[in-house]
């Protein structure tokens, strides 16, 4: 299930619009107006839809004005509705923004707007994912609603096919081919409206990108490849459901996102179109320098203040590593283990004896050498396979066995054994594995892909204060097993790093990255270990440790690079631990005012605030006041870059300042408001002077007055 209920309010709200709007013909804001008619919607099809005003300078607002010449006041009713619905899905638009919209459309209708502490406006505090600047562009977005509108209408059944998502998702699409000037930026809505009308059906996803992402990190779950997108995202989250705590009331977002989107630095909300600034020229300095480094050291962490792109530069530096072998066929050592690597080894060996002939039987010698085992032995490697074998194929033995005493046995029952201790699949077993394993069975069958993927030799793991040695290199961990009588065991299972290391010891001509985010937020000296000496450059693939729990022989390859993040306002370079400084070549990324000049922001141009003289002088003070280690980095503000509508460019920058500046001042200056005073003079006041204020006293300004406000920095 994908429903949460703290988005109740927008389920809602969405289904008055449905029952409203789509249904009886009436306003979702002023429900007694009678306004979605189809005349109403043919007349916007011919003066918005088919006449669309996409050049000039002008802004959205009054390019919809250009077009409206001349239309009844009601289109602008229509206008409001629209908005509204247009609002729900985004979380990062302030409440001031919508009602701005929605009260101007409602102004020209000549319809009076609910007061704020209306129950419609509920919806609109609070939406379900961040927006993007492609959600921002309202052409499509408008486009879309309002043709999915006229299209019910017109087929006569609205009621009949709302409840249908089969034929919403068909109708929706259809539209969104015929959008004829940048329809693909209403893709976004299109996933927003699914998940609005069909929660129990659809994910809180509307980024086309992440429901790829999803399908690409959990293809193993993915029964039928031929499926739409939706479909396949369906199949993964039954595939995964068994192993989330909440069952499958787990988000792709708050639970899983480390897993298939590890590499996504968070951003500021970015209003409206434009488009990603491209990769500075100069910046390659960056690259260069740290292929250099990992080349010499092996181990690189990339420091500095926050917003300096490091997450992002981590994820470029890796991807320029590997980028040599992607062009490659995945070799099918490393293609198994990314088969098998979240499977249990009952199902390595229910796999191996099915695919081997699930009517054969087989001695433990010959299931030792298959070759699913032999995979899960070289990424967890144990020194007596044997044993392990005849252990797991004995807890999962059919309880009716006449071969096998043992006592405590653990479902599912898969394998049983002759006299003469030869094993096989039961008919549990074999229907266990075309059914729970069937994807498996088919990936397998496939073979590699043609080409390497990134994420097939890059791994991302982020350090934290519970992160323990047990997760990064091997511990044993307890499991339950359901048998006669519930058993509390443990089990030996590895780590991120050993299972990368495995990997790259196994496939030795290719590069293996591992990225370690916020490394400096965890016990290094501890989570590292005895390993803290194997990871030195020459030390790789020469000497070996034996590990405490497996008591395995280890190395880390000459093939592994180790690439860490750390931001110097949690903790300065001096404090690291001095093994870990030693061990690991540092470079430092900076604040780049300088990729900010050509942002000036303002409603009038004599006034204008240059974004990269603003940055470059709040942290000369900065440095001044509290250290360069604490410095504001330019990449907070690049999403300002690409907005043309200077009310948006406006209204980005006060979300940047006020949501996500000021409170990281705030927790620099933590108890010395005389010293913020200092860095930010212009936004205190000697008196309240009818301003709201925080409790530092800390002027809370918008619009002109931030604007105003920043030039004086």
């Amino acid at each position: 299930m994908a429903r949460m209920t703290e988005f109740q309010p927008l389920y809602e709200a969405f289904h008055l619009f449905q029952e409203r709007c789509l249904q009886q013909d009436r306003s979702l804001i002023w429900p007694d107006q009678p306004i979605w008619t189809v005349a109403n919607l043919q007349r916007w099809k011919t003066q918005v839809i088919d006449s669309p005003n996409l050049e000039g300078d002008l802004n959205f607002n009054e390019k919809l004005e250009q077009q409206l010449v001349g239309a009844p006041p009601i289109l602008w009713g229509i206008a409001a509705d629209l908005h509204y619905v247009y609002y729900l899905p985004s979380a990062n638009i302030t409440l001031a923004t919508r009602l701005r919209n929605i009260g101007w459309a409602a102004q020209k209708s000549g319809l009076t707007l609910p007061p704020e502490n209306d129950p419609i406006w509920a919806a609109q505090k609070n939406g379900f994912t961040r927006t993007t600047q492609k959600y921002h562009f309202r052409y499509a977005q408008l486009h879309l609603l309002a043709a999915f509108a006229l299209r019910l209408k017109e087929q006569g059944n609205a009621e009949q096919i709302l409840t249908d998502s089969t034929q919403v998702q068909s109708m929706l699409d259809e539209i969104l081919e015929g959008i004829p000037a940048k329809g693909d930026r209403a893709y976004d809505l299109r996933h927003a409206i699914l998940y609005l009308m069909f929660p129990d059906q659809y994910e809180r996803i509307i980024s086309t990108t992440h429901k790829e992402k999803i399908v690409s990190r959990y293809i193993k779950y993915v029964s039928d490849p031929h499926t739409d997108l939706d479909t396949r995202l369906h199949q993964i989250r039954e595939g995964l459901a068994g192993a989330q705590p909440s069952g499958q009331n787990f988000d792709f977002y708050k639970d899983l996102k480390q897993e298939w989107n590890p590499d996504e630095v968070e951003t500021p909300p970015q209003p409206e179109t434009g488009k990603k600034p491209e990769e500075p020229q100069k910046d390659a300095r960056i690259v260069v320098d740290a292929l250099s480094l990992l080349n010499r050291f092996k181990n690189l962490i990339l420091f500095g203040p926050p917003g300096t792109g490091k997450t992002y530069w981590a994820k470029i530096i890796a991807n320029r590593l590997v980028a040599p072998q992607l062009k490659q066929a995945q070799s099918r050592a490393t293609f198994l283990q990314t088969v098998i690597e979240d499977l249990p080894f009952y199902d390595i060996l229910a796999l191996d004896m099915y695919r081997s002939g699930h009517d054969k039987k087989y001695i433990v010698p010959q299931l030792e050498e298959m070759e699913l085992v032999q995979a899960r032995f070289r990424q967890s490697p144990v020194k007596h396979q044997k044993n392990q074998i005849w252990g797991y194929l004995q807890s999962h033995t059919a309880i009716e066995s006449q071969t096998v005493n043992l006592t405590s046995r653990a479902e599912p029952f898969l394998f049983d054994k002759t006299a003469n201790s030869q094993w096989f699949l039961t008919p549990a077993g074999k229907e266990y594995v075309q059914g729970t394993l069937t994807d498996r069975l088919t990936l397998i069958k496939q073979g590699p892909p043609a080409t390497n993927q990134p994420e097939d030799f890059i791994r991302w793991v982020t350090f934290h204060q519970s992160y323990a040695y047990e997760d990064f290199v091997e511990g044993l961990r307890p499991k339950t097993e359901q048998g006669d009588a519930m058993v509390l065991a443990f089990e030996l299972k590895p780590g991120i790093f050993r299972s990368l290391c495995a990997r790259a010891k196994d496939d030795p001509n290719n590069q293996y990255v591992l990225v370690i985010d916020e490394i400096n937020r965890g016990n290094i000296a501890k989570i590292f270990g005895e390993l803290m000496t194997l990871i030195e450059a020459d030390k790789r693939g020469k000497q070996a440790v034996v590990l405490p729990y497996s008591k395995e022989d280890f190395q880390v390859p000459v093939n592994l690079a180790i690439i860490g993040t750390m931001n110097t306002a949690d903790r300065s370079i001096a404090l690291l631990d001095v093994a870990l400084r030693r061990r690991f070549a540092f470079l430092e990324l900076l604040p780049e005012a300088q990729l900010l000049d050509g942002i000036n922001v303002s409603l009038a141009e004599e006034d204008a605030l240059n974004i990269g003289t603003c940055l470059k002088n709040l942290n000369q003070r900065i440095v001044e006041f509290r250290g360069a280690d604490y410095q504001i980095g330019h990449s907070y503000f690049l999403p300002l870059q690409g907005i043309a509508d200077e009310v948006e460019k406006l209204n980005c920058l006060d979300d940047i300042w006020n949501y996500q500046v000021v409170p990281l001042l705030k927790e620099y200056f933590y108890g010395q408001v005389d010293l913020l005073r200092q860095v930010l003079p212009s936004f205190f006041s000697q008196d309240d002077g009818g301003q709201p204020q925080s409790a530092s006293g800390l002027v809370a300004l918008h619009g002109e007055d931030l604007v105003a406000a920043l030039n004086k920095i």
